[in-house]
């Protein structure tokens, strides 16, 4: 199927109607759509600064990685949301390292960097928009922080199913162990054995690169 053209993609961005019609045919001219495979870094502080992406198919995840190299996973923003870790040169308040993953194959409309501080300089709705998303993104930050320093790993395991659910609709999260351990940010052996854990007591099922969640109250009991 033919790609539809940037120009009838580009009214998707929630700060779109906020925009003139000078800045609308500016983001029209310069917006691209980029391809990333599973995997594949989008964006790092060592890469080029892309600038604000929207998440057209697809999932990204935004990680941190320490100086002994152990990596935190911050956050994930998935279809029809907005990422602005990615246009860290333009916004001064992102000041810390990120990286960007694509989690599967994903496509994103990207506003170029500096066509973003271009928005942000003469555009007050755009600039606000851009604020309210990153104190958004720096919350689930943060929380991802206090599940692993203030929660014990059976709750951390938990909300993670529960979240998908409540997110999804779905009772089957396809993601492999590691996969999991990853986004929780402990070890897949962890992960493996609190699994077992929770099957043993009826609440999910252990399938390869598959849980199935049977009982979501009873791990809403566990939080």
């Amino acid at each position: 199927m033919k790609a539809a053209p940037v120009r009838l993609i580009v009214p998707r961005l929630p700060f779109w109607p906020k925009l003139s019609a000078e800045e609308q045919a500016v983001v029209s001219e310069r917006a691209v759509v980029r391809r990333f495979g599973k995997g594949q870094l989008v964006s790092s502080n060592s890469s080029e600064c892309l600038g604000i992406v929207f998440i057209l198919e697809g999932e990204i995840r935004v990680s941190m990685t320490s100086d002994d190299g152990r990596e935190v996973s911050l956050y994930h923003a998935r279809k029809d949301e907005v990422c602005v870790s990615t246009a860290s040169c333009v916004i001064r308040q992102l000041t810390f390292d990120t990286a960007v993953v694509a989690e599967r194959d994903t496509s994103l409309l990207v506003v170029p960097a500096m066509v973003c501080a271009r928005l942000m300089e003469s555009n007050v709705h755009v600039r606000a928009f851009v604020f309210e998303s990153e104190t958004e993104r720096f919350s689930q930050a943060v929380r991802a922080i206090q599940l692993m320093l203030f929660k014990r790993f059976d709750q951390r395991l938990a909300s993670y199913l529960v979240s998908h659910f409540e997110r999804s609709g779905s009772d089957e999260i396809r993601k492999t162990q590691e996969e999991i351990a990853r986004d929780v940010n402990s070890a897949r052996e962890v992960v493996a054995r609190m699994l077992r854990e929770f099957a043993d007591k009826g609440l999910v099922e252990i399938r390869r690169g598959l849980i199935k969640l049977h009982n979501v109250d009873g791990l809403r009991k566990i939080l």
